[in-house]
């Protein structure tokens, strides 16, 4: 798509409008297509323009919002829902953080809130209930943060193989294995030299994650060094929760299981992202649907579990996700994170253009709807919420808890809340939250480059 600013230069919100109504969009190339965006004192005007047809919309610039930018975006929604003849549950609203974004409109506007998220923001009236319900179930959360609380992230980004949806930063043990041994090395090395930085701040750590990638891929020794690293190194007394994604079933032993509970873990994630056979083959997943019942029956009773969920999957239906959600669901894990399928420009599935965007989100909508239903009928709580580009049905991804289960380092992290010192590969540690220098220090993204560099404490 060619894009074309005249008098205003919010090209990264129009490039993201644009996205809503088509996912994976090519700004770089002559797709066929033409958005002009003028704006001038009083108002901007969008025109679209694609086989032969021309589509308009204009909107003035009012005092009562962000000005241009409200105008802007607002005229360029308005005119490709006209083209299209497609909305989004979301309406103008292109950021991650759409219930921090309601939670200051309520601090600015009060009650009138929800008027002005759906009438001038046009939010779905069943998305502001969603973002109210998720303001309101992560009040423990909140309640919980201290003056000098942190958390702490480590990152192992391997995994046995890369599912089709994937575009991580992780690396396949078959082709990456060799770099297990050294990278657990110079993991540990940093996890030492964060570890003086938080005691010279006197940075009391509360949340503790392990992610990847899939750590459980590890075996029970290498999993043990990493532990142990963070056990000697960190003063864990003041834990609220420690959280390691087991994530593949196929991963995952009961041997593993007992060093994580040895070293005092307290949450895991064991991730299906379906329970339909034909689904898990389309998508890449190395397990069967039998291998996560055998995983999640022997975490059971050890550990808070979540289980993932992927919407808008290929060859899932309504039909079938709504049993596979139904299944998991039965079996009580404390907490569900039902995600919306987003294309990643490096998966398998937006390079070999195998999933039609249009036709898909549809079915994502009415996946999500259903999820946010059902999870919440059955007592599991909305406690945290974010978006992303190129998403289905320009859906969201919602993580649901049974009361009091809620996870406190999703809430913090996602919304920043909390600083987040980080070690590992592609690890990123934010510090100074809420503050206009908020710094945010980006570890190298791949394991081989991460195990030839020099870290420092920051």
């Amino acid at each position: 798509m060619l894009v074309s600013l005249i008098g205003t230069a919010y090209r990264y919100d129009v490039q993201s409008l644009c996205q809503t109504f088509f996912p994976c969009e090519n700004f770089s190339a002559d797709t066929g297509r033409v958005l002009t965006v003028t704006a001038t004192p009083d108002s901007v005007k969008a025109v679209f323009e694609e086989n032969g047809k021309k589509y308009e919309a204009e909107q003035q610039i009012c005092e009562k919002f962000d000005k241009e930018r409200f105008a802007v975006k607002k005229a360029v929604y308005l005119c490709l829902e006209k083209a299209t003849g497609r909305s989004s549950p979301w309406g103008i609203m292109t950021g991650i953080k759409p219930a921090v974004f309601y939670e200051k409109l309520i601090k600015n506007s009060g009650r009138a809130a929800a008027d002005i998220f759906q009438n001038d923001y046009m939010v779905l009236p069943q998305k502001i209930r969603l973002c109210e319900s998720v303001l309101r179930n992560r009040e423990p959360a909140l309640e919980a943060l201290g003056e000098n609380d942190a958390g702490f992230y480590v990152s192992v980004p391997f995994c046995p193989s890369r599912c089709r949806y994937c575009s991580f930063v992780s690396a396949s043990t078959q082709n990456e294995g060799r770099h297990i041994a050294p990278y657990i090395q110079k993991l540990c090395a940093e996890i030492r030299g964060k570890a003086e930085f938080i005691k010279e701040h006197k940075i009391k750590i509360t949340t503790l994650y392990i992610g990847g990638g899939t750590p459980t891929v590890l075996s029970s020794d290498q999993l043990e060094l990493i532990l142990g690293q963070l056990r000697n190194s960190l003063d864990l007394s003041g834990l609220i929760e420690y959280t390691v994604e087991a994530g593949r079933p196929d991963t995952i032993t009961d041997e593993k299981l007992k060093t994580l509970k040895k070293y005092g873990v307290t949450r895991i994630s064991v991730n299906p992202q379906t329970l339909e056979p034909p689904v898990l083959k389309a998508i890449g997943r190395g397990h069967t649907v039998d291998d996560f019942y055998r995983a999640y029956e022997l975490a059971y009773g050890l550990f808070d579990i979540n289980v993932d969920l992927i919407a808008g999957l290929p060859l899932d239906t309504v039909e079938s996700f709504e049993r596979s959600l139904c299944r998991v669901k039965d079996m009580a894990p404390q907490n569900i994170t039902v995600h919306s399928l987003y294309l990643k420009k490096a998966s398998d599935f937006t390079k070999e253009h195998s999933v039609d965007p249009v036709a898909q989100s549809g079915l994502t909508f009415e996946m999500i709807t259903l999820a946010e239903k059902l999870c919440e009928s059955s007592g599991y709580l909305p406690y945290y919420l974010y978006r992303q580009k190129n998403t289905l049905g320009n859906c969201e991804n919602v993580g649901f808890s049974q009361p009091g289960k809620q996870c406190f380092y999703n809430i913090y992290m996602m919304d920043d809340l909390q600083p987040i010192i980080a070690a590992g590969a592609n690890a990123t540690t934010k510090l100074d939250i809420g503050k206009k220098d908020f710094k945010r220090i980006c570890n190298t993204k791949f394991a081989y480059n991460y195990i030839n560099e020099v870290h420092h404490a920051t």
